[in-house]
């Protein structure tokens, strides 16, 4: 080999054939078979049950609430009606307690 040639390969670095990819072992799960994924997987149900449930006694618990507010709107609803209509009855009778003792004032004079 020339020393050109010489040169060329020390600035190119000695070729060398490409290693292989390193590779993963394979992964192997406790039981030897998939008894251990179906244990998580129904675990997973059993939780995603009981969170229906709680899910379905939020929304009862809500719907109650709901119904309660309703209530007590009507209540107050019913306790204005009745002061307006008591604060009515006073006011009129109190216009007519006033217009009597105004014409008795006025129809008895004073000695």
């Amino acid at each position: 080999m020339s020393e050109r040639e010489q040169s060329r390969t020390r600035s190119k670095g000695a070729q060398t054939t490409p290693e292989d990819f390193p590779t993963n072992p394979h992964q192997s799960y406790p039981s030897g078979d998939y008894s251990y994924i179906l244990e998580i997987v129904m675990r997973m149900q059993e939780s995603m049950g009981r969170l229906g449930e709680a899910v379905t006694s939020l929304k009862e618990t809500s719907k109650a609430h709901g119904e309660k507010l309703d209530s007590i709107g009507k209540d107050v609803h019913a306790a204005k009606v009745v002061i307006s209509v008591v604060g009515g009855l006073l006011v009129l009778i109190g216009g007519v307690f006033a217009w009597l003792v105004n014409t008795y004032i006025s129809t008895h004079p004073a000695h």
